[in-house]
């Protein structure tokens, strides 16, 4: 069985907002494609996953990026995004579906 078929983002929409420590975001995007997950520039109604980077102050407003403000008026329609920070996005780039599953 090859990486994407094991991954715990193969099909999942996934957008980054801030700055990642342990990747580029052109790096982490890659390695999103070669999970088989689908990296997006932007957030969309079809984001699963909102991956919460590190802000510089001059890019938020209220604490907050626009994409994470985006996303969080997406979620008050019903839309299913989840926004997490990049700890735990890690594992799901590290590890099969099976180890990062609860």
């Amino acid at each position: 069985m090859n990486t994407s078929e094991k991954s715990a983002i193969k099909g999942k929409h996934i957008a980054i907002t801030g700055i990642l420590m342990f990747y580029k975001r052109s790096e982490a995007f890659d390695r999103i494609r070669d999970l088989g997950g689908i990296p997006q520039e932007n957030v969309t109604k079809e984001t699963d996953y909102l991956v919460v980077g590190h802000y510089r102050k001059n890019s938020i407003t209220n604490g907050k990026s626009n994409k994470r403000m985006l996303a969080e008026r997406y979620i008050s329609q019903g839309c299913s995004i989840r926004i997490i920070k990049e700890d735990m996005f890690l594992p799901m780039l590290w590890f099969s579906a099976s180890e990062t599953d609860c």
